[in-house]
């Protein structure tokens, strides 16, 4: 059990330390209450892995959305290329 201050877990996170303090409070991270305020290493890699599985399955869902719309595009063009629905060159 290895602990790391707020700048430590920042730095990890790649972001500042205000925002470390607002997932605390938003009790998005866990934390040891005191002087320096403490994060658990394993805590801090919870919430790392649950920020993955919610970037997979938000970008999942949107391209379930995409596939139907890709679907309609296509036969949409299909349909006003055909050579039956050109309208005859006129001379």
């Amino acid at each position: 059990m290895k602990l790391l201050t707020e700048p430590e877990a920042a730095q990890i996170l790649q972001c500042s330390t205000s925002t470390i303090k607002r997932l605390r409070f938003a009790g998005k991270l866990a934390y040891l209450p005191g002087r320096p305020v403490l994060i658990d290493e394993a805590d801090l890699a919870v919430y790392i892995d649950e920020k993955k599985r919610e970037r997979e399955r938000r970008d999942a869902e949107r391209r379930a959305a995409q596939a139907p719309m890709e679907a309609r595009r296509w036969a949409a063009i299909a349909v006003l290329l055909r050579p039956d629905r050109r309208k005859p060159k006129s001379s």
